[in-house]
């Protein structure tokens, strides 16, 4: 059910517009129920590691590969799945983790280079290296090449997510060692010496205002753009007594900038769900507001701004969270190609420009980073600089928002 925290109703009203939950189950063609990871495809296609093989959804039906299909992936048994800029769907399993090129599979295990076999995460960075989480540490694939990580540079527990930066970094979410920090030369560390509330680490994710907010098993601690603690999140979402621990399954970032926590906990009531904050409340959604199940694993946005959840019951699609970015620019005056960008934006204006006007760029607190005058209908804007997370363009009374990845 829905708990509203410390807030009028009203408020809330006004943050979160009416959410519709979609769940998508066997039923639907889903291969398993237990669906353990969830990734984004450049083509907009939703990618599922379950149970029994991997999933595809186009927004319409399921395409399954396991390996009767495919006889290329190694095991049914899907741990991790990440999809990379050119296409290619990497799943990780038990047993080493198997490369889609869209045609056939192959599989890569310590024999290849891995640290080894059993994959806990997969993600591409910015350069295009890919780098998967391990049982008991970190390997990176960078054009071709394997580099394994463990011990002492990865703390006992190894790594359960990766993220990256905005300087090219590598944060690791340590199972038991705290976040692990790799700038491409050396290891950091950052623990509960420094602040964090629980050296056991699920998930990392990055604000546009380059705050951290760091997934643990006792809630979410935050840091900020000098990675200094600057505050906790213990109860995201409330549980009923006595049990109040937060395990985070999961953290990641929608488009307006709000914070979506994973919680899942088994010990003395099984319960969980997801949690958004707006920067002021948490409000948190269960089952009884549409969610598959308690046991929530992993959490992604796409570039509609749709939260897509996973569990041991199925999948569930959080769609209608706030105006999206589509309706937004049709209703702007204008609109932007490509969004998400990463290298450049086109502005383009829907109507006749009269006279010289101008367009601006904020970031997602309305601080106004950039300006220029517009002497045509199109404009080209380089965004290489900028950090990834959400901007707001503004031509002349329309506000769009856009997306650096």
């Amino acid at each position: 059910m829905k708990r509203i925290l410390l807030v009028p109703v009203l408020l809330i009203a006004a943050m979160m517009h009416a959410q519709t939950f979609t769940t998508y189950t066997t039923a639907d063609g889903l291969p398993s129920n237990n669906v353990r990871d969830v990734a984004i495809a450049p083509d907009g296609s939703v990618w599922f590691a379950t149970q029994s093989g991997v999933a595809q959804f186009d927004g319409i039906s399921f395409t399954v590969h396991n390996t009767v299909s495919h006889p290329g992936l190694v095991d049914n048994s899907i741990v991790a799945i990440a999809v990379a800029a050119n296409g290619d769907v990497w799943a990780g399993t038990d047993f080493g983790v198997s490369v889609f090129d869209g045609d056939s599979y192959t599989t890569y295990t310590t024999a290849n280079g891995l640290g080894e076999n059993q994959i806990t995460n997969i993600k591409e960075a910015p350069n295009g290296d890919i780098w998967l989480g391990t049982l008991n540490g970190a390997t990176r694939i960078s054009n071709g090449v394997f580099t394994a990580f463990g011990s002492p540079d990865i703390p006992f527990g190894g790594v359960l997510h990766v993220a990256f930066d905005t300087n090219g970094d590598v944060w690791l979410s340590g199972g038991l060692g705290g976040v692990i920090r790799y700038d491409g030369v050396g290891f950091s560390y950052l623990t509960t010496a420094q602040g964090l509330v629980s050296n056991k680490i699920r998930s990392i994710a990055f604000g546009s205002d380059l705050r951290k907010w760091v997934g643990t098993a006792k809630g979410i601690s935050v840091l900020d753009a000098d990675d200094q603690h600057i505050g906790d999140h213990t109860t995201p979402f409330l549980l009923p007594p006595p049990d109040t621990l937060n395990p985070v399954s999961d953290v990641a970032i929608d488009l307006q900038g709000n914070v979506w926590a994973g919680i899942y906990v088994d010990y003395l009531v099984t319960e969980g769900g997801v949690s958004v904050y707006d920067g002021s409340t948490w409000v948190q959604y269960d089952e009884q507001d549409g969610l598959a199940g308690p046991n929530v694993r992993r959490l992604a946005i796409d570039a509609e701004g749709d939260v897509w959840v996973t569990t041991s019951s199925g999948v569930t699609e959080i769609s209608d969270v706030n105006i999206g970015i589509s309706e937004l620019q049709r209703t702007s005056g204008f609109e932007l190609f490509p969004n998400p960008a990463s290298n450049e934006v086109n502005i383009y204006r829907n109507y006749a420009l009269v006279g010289p006007g101008s367009w601006e760029l904020f970031d997602a607190r309305m601080n106004r980073i950039r300006a220029d005058v517009m002497t045509a209908d199109r404009v080209v804007v380089d965004v290489s600089g900028l950090a990834q997370g959400l901007y707001f363009v503004k031509v002349g009374s329309g506000v769009s928002p856009l997306v650096i990845h």
